[in-house]
């Protein structure tokens, strides 16, 4: 099997794929809540084989404009993960746990439907790359609840990926992967072995009802009336680091593109 590079994406993180699927854009809300501190962490093997922390850059160390460059490798587009159908209201099996159908979308027949926008000044820092397969990487352990507006009544949508993954399979002799952070360069140790990043923008822990989501409204659906925007609730989970946090979900944006 060829080594992998893995992205994690977790918390507080939305995702954008252009229609030809060519560039994806991964934008890590600005204005988030103050417990959420940013930091991207990469790992590599150890000597028996276990993923390690080797390197981590905090919220001062890391540039605005940020890229993933991986060249010379099969897969030459993004594509989603084993898009079949799930029950959000069913505990995820081995079959479809990382199924990119647990992904929340703001713009799918879930919630809005239709396009509802995002402001690119909205997210900072910005994370490119284009290729790689989009999966769920992590689902909540409790289910997300849904209120449209301050006054209805809440419901149960279920559970949720709250972490997303990208996977780069580095399947030819001479596969490369970079990370570029600004003007710094940070290769993949060995092409290989398998490589992680995990750029995360979650709190520690998690106590009470979780309303983080609802921080996503700085950035998107900015021309949603308050009654038409839908709310998002979970009862936390217990216990640290946090993770499992329905209401702290990374989204997605199935038709928009950031403007502005």
């Amino acid at each position: 099997m060829p080594a992998t590079a893995t992205l994690i994406i977790k918390g507080l993180i939305v995702v954008f794929v252009n229609k030809q699927r060519t560039k994806c854009t991964v934008g890590v809300l600005a204005d988030s809540p103050p417990d959420h501190k940013l930091t991207i962490t990469f790992r590599k093997p150890n000597a028996v084989g276990d993923m390690e922390e080797y390197k981590t850059l905090s919220a001062a160390d890391i540039a605005y404009n940020l890229h993933l460059d991986v060249k010379k490798i099969s897969q030459d587009q993004i594509t989603f993960r084993n898009l079949t159908a799930i029950d959000r209201l069913k505990d995820p099996t081995a079959e479809n746990e990382d199924s990119f159908s647990w992904v929340v979308d703001f713009e799918s027949l879930e919630l809005y439907s239709d396009p509802i926008g995002a402001k690119k000044s909205g997210f900072s820092p910005l994370l490119t790359f284009t290729n790689g397969d989009l999966f769920s990487f992590f689902v909540s352990r409790g289910p997300l609840f849904t209120q449209r507006g301050l006054f209805s009544p809440s419901k149960k949508f279920g559970f949720v990926a709250t972490a997303i993954g990208a996977e780069f399979r580095l399947d030819q002799a001479d596969s490369t992967a970079v990370f570029r952070n600004g003007g710094q360069a940070i290769p993949i140790p060995d092409p290989t072995q398998n490589w992680e990043i995990e750029i995360n923008n979650d709190a520690d822990a998690h106590s009470g009802i979780v309303t983080d989501a609802n921080n996503y409204y700085k950035a998107v659906g900015l021309d949603l009336a308050e009654q038409q925007r839908i709310l998002f609730m979970s009862v936390a989970q217990g216990g640290g680091p946090a993770g499992p946090e329905a209401a702290c979900f990374t989204g997605f944006m199935g038709q928009s593109e950031l403007t502005g």
